[in-house]
């Protein structure tokens, strides 16, 4: 017997897409499942069969060797909604310590997600922005031009890491962006935040639960204060236990830079992610707070930031991809990176590896979450546990005076940020998967 059984979903999303120009880019979803036995309060991960699974019409499956969960994604060139609504994963569950005659509860998790491509690209623009990346002694860009270890100083060859930093030698299985990975489309909204703490027992929420966003409500049924809302205040304890549950992992800030560039693209001198110097401050809101959340003034805006004179316009974090339009919309309106990630230089500062600590180099690619957290809440994986191994990268919407220089590519204010061990409410979550 094979103890398995198939779990049929649908699962839809907004502003889709798939590209063979250039590069082959597309966004997609990664959908994992969990289960409860009846009569018992534990969520727990559904190691899914590899090779049974079922796509609607027009999209493709893919499940990695891990078999933790699947990217569904479009199977050809086009751009709009999707809504597939006839696709199945095979549930393992024999392999999960279930019975034949155990009666279970499942849960279908998704998360839209964004393919980054593999290929060389620049680190560094030769610009000025605050201990960029160099190539050795110059103050050039490095190109990345494979996924073998790199070396770090500044002898030429050499990636300058231009602020002090630990070892000599970038291992090749740190996530040095050559190799192809996903990457979350949007930071993580308040709702996926509440999903996952209403998902975990009471012993491992508590500790997980560092926002005002769910005032009013109680585990197991947190509700968010606005649903769409980028999800802030918490530490780099709650964003890995975030990403060990999803089985995902954090990015490091070198693959940050690529999903900002692209492949082979000449850096623009102190590029924002949008790939030019041309920045517009978002001033006000319609509908704040509302699920219709959208663009005020100027209606040109393109970034949630602190103003240089120390106040600031929006008081708080702003919906998910806001600044996608409907129609009309650029790269550079939409403050959108190469290959579509939102929200990535503005609105909350997102945690990502360091690539100039030995904590942060000793991170492996290739290790994700397994879906489960230890007893108080945190992440069993070990390398992930060091708040040295952390900083941010992007800007925030509430900051010093330099904030909208932190939006820039590749400025690297906060990327041995210290202090991403507390909690702040102007940090994010955005996680990454090495593709299959």
């Amino acid at each position: 017997m094979q103890h398995t059984v198939s779990v049929g979903f649908r699962v839809a999303w907004e502003n889709s897409w798939r590209t063979s120009t250039n590069e082959s880019n597309y966004d997609g979803a990664w959908v994992f499942i969990k289960f409860r036995k009846n009569g018992t309060s534990e969520w727990r991960h559904c190691t899914l069969d590899g090779t049974a699974f079922s796509a609607s019409p027009g999209s493709d499956i893919t499940v990695p060797t891990d078999r933790k969960g699947a990217f569904l994604h479009r199977a050809s060139d086009g751009i709009g909604d999707v809504d597939y609504a006839g696709n199945s994963l095979t549930w393992a569950y024999g392999e999960d310590g279930v019975l034949d005659n155990d009666s279970v509860q499942v849960k279908v998790f998704a998360i839209e997600m964004v393919y980054i491509p593999a290929g060389a690209y620049y680190l560094g623009s030769g610009g000025s922005e605050v201990n960029c990346f160099r190539a050795g002694a110059t103050n050039s860009a490095f190109l990345v031009t494979g996924p073998a270890a790199i070396p770090l100083g500044n002898t030429a060859g050499s990636l300058n890491l231009n602020s002090g930093g630990a070892g000599t030698l970038l291992p090749a299985t740190y996530p040095n962006g050559y190799a192809a990975y996903w990457i979350m489309k949007y930071e993580s909204s308040q709702q996926q935040f509440a999903d996952f703490l209403n998902h975990l027992m009471l012993a491992q929420a508590t500790p997980n639960y560092t926002s005002s966003n769910f005032t009013g409500s109680t585990h197991p049924a947190f509700q968010p204060l606005v649903a769409d809302r980028a999800y802030n205040d918490l530490g780099i304890a709650q964003a890995t236990a975030f990403a060990d549950w999803a089985a995902l992992r954090p990015f490091s800030e070198l693959e940050f830079e690529k999903a900002c560039r692209g492949v082979n693209i000449q850096p623009v001198m102190n590029e924002y992610v949008w790939g030019s110097t041309t920045i517009t401050q978002l001033l006000t809101l319609q509908n704040d707070g509302l699920v219709n959340e959208d663009v005020g003034t100027p209606l040109g805006a393109n970034a949630v930031y602190r103003n240089s004179n120390g106040s600031g316009p929006i008081a708080h974090p702003v919906r998910v991809g806001l600044f996608a339009r409907t129609t009309g919309s650029t790269r550079e309106l939409s403050g959108a990176t190469y290959y579509g990630l939102m929200n990535m230089g503005d609105n909350l500062h997102e945690f990502c590896i360091y690539a100039g600590s030995v904590s942060g180099q000793a991170i492996d690619a290739s290790i994700h979450g397994d879906g489960y957290l230890d007893a108080a809440g945190a992440t069993d994986i070990g390398s992930w546990a060091s708040a040295s191994a952390f900083g941010v990268r992007g800007g925030r919407y509430y900051g010093g005076a330099t904030t909208n220089n932190e939006m820039r590519t590749s400025d690297r204010t906060g990327a041995g940020n210290a202090s991403v061990g507390g909690g702040s409410n102007q940090r994010g979550i955005r996680l990454a998967r090495t593709a299959p």
